[in-house]
Order: structure tokens, then C-alpha cells, then sequence
């Protein structure tokens, strides 16, 4: 492909099969009307004195099979007031033991026909790695006022998918890309993508491969989101927040600079020509990529997303290479999402390396279970509504995505840098013997029900872990200015502090970011200098990443 054209897609397609089972949780923020008690050895039940230690009318309604007493209260009350009740009678000398006897609910099951084909959403059990979803909607299914951004093909209207997107752009310039017989237009909808033989023979998409449509920004949308609980079909991640598709794809790909202009535009930033995004999105999906180290235009577009406010998530690639050289995984201030298999190992095509922050399944054909999602069945234009199964980290991608959604709908006050810091924080470790290591999949699986409780603050903060400088290498010398920092995500970490001196191990003061880079402007020519950067938290504690001070001599 030639180097104007952005990107091709890597798909396959499989079956994948497994049966949910619905599993039982405690529901804190359920009204209960009970309370069990266990007395001290010989003491007698006294209900009415029991009553007034606790400051509410008591009854006994039966014994437990361990010599406990249920105990009833008028009616039901939060938990918080039942729990300071069984505290109260917890501090009596006649009690052993007190404590609220919750409502247990059935984890969030949807109804959807398909959901037993979702082995992607599941909770990890039995040797299959999902993003255990279940547990999340628990406590969220998404809000109403956050939005999520796709950056990719455009949509197709789904019976699966009604209701479900927000108005959206097409940002696409070159109109034989475009497809849809214009340039840029308030209208996403995907007209297809298909490559004929004779177009990938010779002409403008010459050497592109000859192809059918994918509906790639469809597949996504369903997995963020498609309409949950319906009876039809597949769930989605996110059940009530917004999709907004922003359309940067079409036949061969799209241009970077496309899709830095849907990257701001999605952020809520002023594009030229373009009104402005009546709904700014709070997280931007990008399965997308190419080859090479991050352009200054992602990289510009990206800084100003994620400074408005906006978190980024991009795929790492389906080249089974470095995410280092692949854009724009190797950009920094994204989340970037390597895929995985159900058993928990790298997807056999997945990117990987240190730019990695986090794996999510993906699918692997090779182990015969992939991503079922939303789609369209016709294979150059548009057909009927369709489901099929994709692999790739494109299919990763949404599923961090969606759940950052979810954290955000809990939580709407967390920055970029706070939902990395917990998304790290809160993975499914990678299994023993995976071939997914900290180093080369990010710090594990993607694990929703910890992030978004990690989200509500009912988890304490993790101190900042380890993490590396990436550029520029020790002892770089010639550097033109302006020279770039940069450096990996610690998990836990919420915001760094970097150092630029003239002499190694000395720092007159350190300056603090949000960001895994900085551009140091004011740099003399032909001079040493050294520098370092270590991690900060929500609770102040630092953590330097480990190794020396680094240093680099300019041109």
C-alpha cells in the first residue's frame, strides 16, 4: 500500500461459543429489612431489648442452622442504617456477632439471544479470560450524558443498534476514499469499503487487496454498545450512553490528517469548515493504525484531546511486531490495547512491547473463539442486518473503551491520567504460562467490575508502580531542539513529576504533568543535561521509576 493510504485491516472469522451462568453478588445499595445476630453462649433472645440498643422495633422471624437469630426490622432501610444498627448491637455483651443481612441479587444478565456466544464479556472462570462485564453492571450500565467517539469506517443502522448514536461527522476529504459520492458531510453513514480486482490492479487503489466491505465501525459500535436487554441479539458494554461515529475510513483506509481533525472534533475542539460537536466525547475508540513511529499530527491532536479532557484509546496493531513502530499505538497520552485469547495469551496477530498499557480479548481464531458483534451482510453495499465474528485488537479496543465509559458514567470527575492509573490497577493478571507478560501485553487484562469499583472510590488507591523512560536514550547526543521526554504509564499513577538538570542526581525543583511527555523548549545548543521523572498518585506518594538519571548532550 502506499504511504498516503493509512491503513488496511486484519480480520478472520470463527465461531466462538460460552454459556453464561448467572452468578450471585452482594448488592450494597440494596434497602434490607434484616439483621442476623448471634448471642453469647446461654443468653437469651430479648427482641425488645435488642430493639432499643439498636434504636428500631426488632422481631425475631427464625434461627439460623449455626444457633443465629434472624431479626426483623418494620420495614426496609438503606444499608448504611441497618449497618450502624448491627454495629450497636454488635457492642452489647450478650452479642457475638451482628451484621446486615443483604439482598443478593443475580449479577446483570442480559437477555439478549447471543449473549450465550459472548464468552468476551464474561467474568474470567474456567480458563476463559473475559472483561467481566457482569460485575460492572452491577453498579453502572452507562449514563446518559457521556459519550463515546468512534473514530473509524462510519455506522450502518442496526435493528441492534437504534437509539444508539448521537449525530456524528464524516471526515472524510478525498472523495474516491469516501465513497459515498462527497467529501466532508454531517452524514457517517458507512456506504462500504469493498476493493474490486480490477481496482486493486491498477488506478488510485492499486495494490489496496482486493476485498469485501467490512462494516468495521459497526462491529465496534455493537461491542461498545449495542442496544442491551432487548431480546435480540448481542449486549454491548455501555447500555445507555451515546455513540457518536465519526468516519475517517473509507475504500484503503484514510489519512492522518483526517483523522487528527475527528480527533479534536471529537474532544470538542474547533476544526475549520466543521461546526462545532454538539456532544463532546468523553472517551474516543481509534481501531485504527499504520505503520511507523507517532506522527507530530497524532501526536498534536492527541495532546489536545486528552488536555480538553478526553480519554484516547487506540489498537496496538495486528502485525504480531512492536507497537513501537506502528501508529498511533506508539503515540503517547493513549491507552494502548493489545488482544488477547480466551485462554488469556496474546492473540497469536496481536502488537506488543512496552507501549503497551493493557490487554482486552480480541479473539483468536487459531484457538477458535472471537468477538461477535453487530454487522451488515451485504458484501460491497449495504445489505440486511447481520452478526458476525472479527478478531483483532480493533476488537480489543472497544471493549477498553466501553468499560472507560462506564467508569466515567460512576465517576465523570477522573482525568485521562486517573482512568489509566485504574484501568492498570484493577487487570486480570495474565494466567501462568501466558505468553502475554507485564512488558509485553501491559499490565494484564482488562477487568471491568474492578475498574468501575475502583471508579466509585470503594477501592483504595495503589501506590505508582515501576515504570521506564522511553526517549531520549541514555547518552543521546546531537538532539536537535526542541528536545521530547517521554516515558511509559506507571500503573497507578495519576500525574508525573520530570526533572531537566546540568548535573546528574540534582534538582532544583520538578515540574508536574498529567502526560507521559513533555517538550522542553528553552534548551541551550551543545550542552549536557540529565534528567528524571518519577510517578505521583491521588494520595501524594511518589515513586521513581527505578533507574539512574539519564542524560543526553544537544546539537
Amino acid at each position: 500500500m502506499s504511504a498516503r493510504r493509512m491503513f488496511t485491516y486484519l480480520f478472520a472469522f470463527a465461531l466462538g461459543l460460552c454459556v453464561a451462568a448467572p452468578a450471585l453478588a452482594a448488592r450494597t445499595g440494596a434497602p434490607t429489612d434484616r439483621i442476623v445476630v448471634r448471642l453469647t453462649p446461654g443468653a437469651t433472645l430479648d427482641a425488645a431489648a435488642l430493639g432499643a440498643t439498636a434504636g428500631a422495633d426488632l422481631r425475631m422471624l427464625r434461627r439460623l442452622g449455626d444457633g443465629s437469630y434472624v431479626l426483623r426490622l418494620s420495614g426496609r432501610r438503606g444499608v448504611a442504617a441497618v449497618d450502624a444498627m448491627a454495629a450497636r448491637l454488635a457492642a452489647r455483651a450478650d452479642v457475638v456477632l451482628a451484621e446486615t443481612d443483604l439482598l443478593m441479587q443475580p449479577v446483570a444478565i442480559p437477555n439478549d439471544t447471543r449473549w450465550p456466544d459472548q464468552w468476551n464479556l464474561l467474568a474470567p472462570a474456567g480458563g476463559s479470560y473475559g472483561a467481566a462485564l457482569p460485575g460492572a453492571w452491577d453498579v453502572t450500565t452507562g449514563a446518559a450524558d457521556v459519550v463515546v467517539g468512534v473514530i473509524d469506517t462510519g455506522y450502518r443502522p442496526h435493528a441492534d443498534l437504534t437509539g444508539r448514536f448521537a449525530a456524528g461527522y464524516d471526515f472524510i476529504t478525498d472523495t474516491l476514499i469516501a465513497n459515498d459520492g462527497g467529501g466532508r458531510d454531517a452524514d457517517p453513514a458507512d456506504p462500504g469499503d469493498w476493493i474490486t480486482s480490477t481496482e486493486n490492479a491498477s488506478g488510485f487503489f492499486a495494490g489496496c487487496g482486493t476485498r469485501s466491505s467490512s462494516w468495521h465501525g459497526t462491529h465496534v459500535a455493537g461491542t461498545i454498545g449495542a442496544a442491551s436487554n432487548n431480546a435480540l441479539g448481542v449486549a454491548g458494554i455501555n447500555w445507555v450512553s451515546k455513540i457518536q461515529p465519526l468516519r475517517v475510513l473509507g475504500k484503503c483506509g484514510g489519512y492522518t490528517s483526517d483523522i487528527a481533525d475527528a480527533i479534536r472534533w471529537g474532544a470538542g475542539l474547533a476544526v475549520a469548515g466543521v461546526p462545532a460537536n454538539p456532544t463532546p466525547n468523553d472517551v474516543l475508540n481509534l481501531s485504527l493504525g499504520g505503520a511507523g513511529t507517532c506522527s507530530a499530527t497524532f501526536q498534536s491532536a492527541i495532546d489536545a484531546a486528552v488536555g480538553a479532557g478526553t480519554v484516547v484509546v487506540v489498537a496496538a496493531g495486528n502485525n504480531n511486531a512492536n507497537a513501537a513502530s506502528y501508529q498511533p499505538a506508539s503515540c503517547t497520552n493513549v491507552i494502548t490495547v493489545a488482544a488477547t485469547g480466551h485462554t488469556g495469551g496474546r492473540a497469536f496477530y496481536s502488537n506488543f512491547g512496552p507501549t503497551v498499557e493493557i490487554a482486552a480479548p480480541g479473539g483468536d481464531s487459531q484457538l477458535g473463539r472471537t468477538i461477535l458483534s453487530t454487522l451488515n451482510a451485504g458484501t460491497t453495499t449495504p445489505g440486511a442486518d447481520s452478526y458476525s465474528n472479527y478478531q483483532g485488537t480493533s476488537m480489543a479496543t472497544p471493549h477498553v473503551a466501553g468499560v472507560v465509559s462506564l467508569m466515567l458514567s460512576v465517576n465523570p470527575s477522573l482525568t485521562p491520567g486517573q482512568v489509566t492509573a485504574i484501568l492498570q490497577a484493577s487487570v486480570t493478571p495474565f494466567p501462568a504460562g501466558s505468553s502475554c507478560t507485564t512488558s509485553t501485553c501491559g499490565s494484564g487484562i482488562l477487568n471491568a467490575a474492578a475498574a468501575v469499583a475502583r471508579s466509585t472510590g470503594s477501592q483504595p488507591a495503589l501506590p505508582p508502580g515501576a515504570f521506564a523512560k522511553l526517549s531520549p536514550s541514555n547518552d543521546q547526543r546531537n538532539l536537535a531542539r526542541p528536545v521530547t521526554l517521554r516515558w511509559a504509564t506507571s500503573a497507578g499513577a495519576t500525574s508525573y513529576e520530570w526533572c531537566v538538570s546540568t548535573s546528574s542526581g540534582s534538582c532544583a525543583s520538578w515540574t508536574s504533568t498529567s502526560g507521559t511527555s513533555v517538550s522542553l523548549t528553552s534548551l541551550a545548543a551543545s550542552r549536557r543535561y540529565f534528567w528524571q521523572v518519577r510517578a505521583r498518585n491521588v494520595t501524594g506518594t511518589t515513586n521513581a521509576n527505578g533507574g539512574s538519571w539519564w542524560q543526553f548532550r544537544t546539537a
